[in-house]
């Protein structure tokens, strides 16, 4: 078993999350990989890669004990069609971590779907991760992801439709 962090592919940095992870990490289940994108990464006790390929990300998200993302539709939903609840820590625009609040928006509306748990500060991360191991003891069935890629779609809708110019 293994702790699995992805903080997605944006060029924007995410130090909040990547530092909150190398605050807890040895409390973690071990091994920790973290993929840590465009983010400076000075931890200890970690496997750390920028970038990893989809087949990689599959597996990693596959033999994961513990899933902790950024709230990107791609990463949820791979988690999710795994059987996994992840926690996901959206980007902040206020933080520099995205070009506006549609991760804190995405994640707002998946709480709904009790198939995540959602930190929106770092400060909840230890609770959320303790609330997502007792849910991985819950079998989940394959492919339960089904209500929740209409709920992407329907999101990534409403986001192309606000930057859609007029």
């Amino acid at each position: 078993m293994t702790t699995f962090v992805s903080v997605g592919n944006a060029k924007q940095p995410f130090g909040r999350l990547i530092n909150a992870i190398g605050r807890i990490a040895a409390t973690l289940p071990q091994p920790v990989v973290v993929q840590h994108g465009s983010t400076p990464v000075r931890l200890s006790g970690v496997t750390a890669e920028a970038f990893i390929d989809i087949q990689e990300f599959e597996r990693l998200v596959a033999g994961a004990a513990l899933l902790v993302m950024h709230a990107g539709a791609g990463s949820v939903i791979h988690a999710v069609r795994a059987g996994k609840v992840p926690v996901i820590v959206p980007r902040r625009a206020e933080f520099g971590e995205h070009v506006d609040d549609h991760q804190v928006e995405f994640a707002t509306a998946l709480v709904a779907t009790g198939r995540v748990i959602v930190a929106l500060d770092t400060v909840d991360l230890e609770g959320s991760i303790s609330r997502a191991l007792a849910c991985q003891a819950i079998t989940l069935p394959s492919g339960a992801g089904s209500g929740l890629s209409a709920l992407v779609g329907e999101r990534l809708q409403t986001y192309a439709a606000r930057l859609a110019p007029r």
